[in-house]
């Protein structure tokens, strides 16, 4: 870890001397981003929203960190045969992640990209029989969403975007893996704050 944080910093120095010894634009700007995407747990609609903040250079690529929840628990309710009732699941779904966009076009209002993000996440499962609770768990594991996004400067302030990708789940367990993944369909209000600081 001490390797990878001291590598951060070179890229980081380097990137500073370079921008310091050429007189060109700002190459590097604070970004940040609403971000909330609808998909689905166990073919139940769900609305995830998120948050991401980070840095972008140039036009060529932003990265940053995020986290992103379920707004409502989802409930899921299977037929026991073995003990003949009812069982109620709820799931709750939370992750922080890193991201990274690799921006394709850019233009004054436009802008294309692709983006994944890898995170961290621990869902929660309770299970419920005639309103009991026979199960309350918690589950580590680590999410990998790749999309394909379009943004859309409407002032600027402040911007639309959309986007279609998928989520898949990295953890051992099949069950989790066929619960949780899914396609996302990504609907998002972006923020410009380098606007607010212009003088």
């Amino acid at each position: 870890m001490l390797k990878i944080i001291r590598f951060t910093y070179l890229l980081l120095l380097l990137f500073s001397i370079s921008s310091y010894a050429q007189e060109a634009p700002k190459k590097w700007k604070f970004a940040f981003q609403f971000d909330n995407r609808f998909s689905s747990i166990s073919e139940n609609d769900i609305v995830i929203f998120g948050a991401k903040a980070g840095l972008q250079y140039k036009k060529l690529t932003r990265f940053g960190l995020g986290c992103s929840f379920i707004t409502n628990p989802v409930t899921v309710i299977n037929f026991n045969k073995k003990s003949n009732t009812y069982e109620t699941n709820k799931i709750n779904f939370w992750y922080f992640s890193v991201f990274n966009d690799w921006i394709l076009y850019k233009s004054e209002h436009w802008e294309v990209f692709a983006t994944e993000q890898i995170g961290f996440g621990k869902p929660n499962f309770v299970k419920e029989i005639n309103e009991d609770i026979v199960s309350d768990f918690s589950a580590n594991l680590f999410v990998n969403e790749v999309s394909a996004q379009v943004d859309y400067k409407v002032l600027p302030w402040v911007g639309l975007g959309t986007g279609f990708g998928y989520r898949n789940i990295l953890n051992p367990k099949e069950r989790l893996r066929a619960t949780l993944n899914a396609p996302i369909y990504i609907l998002k209000l972006i923020v410009y704050p380098e606007i607010f600081f212009k003088k």
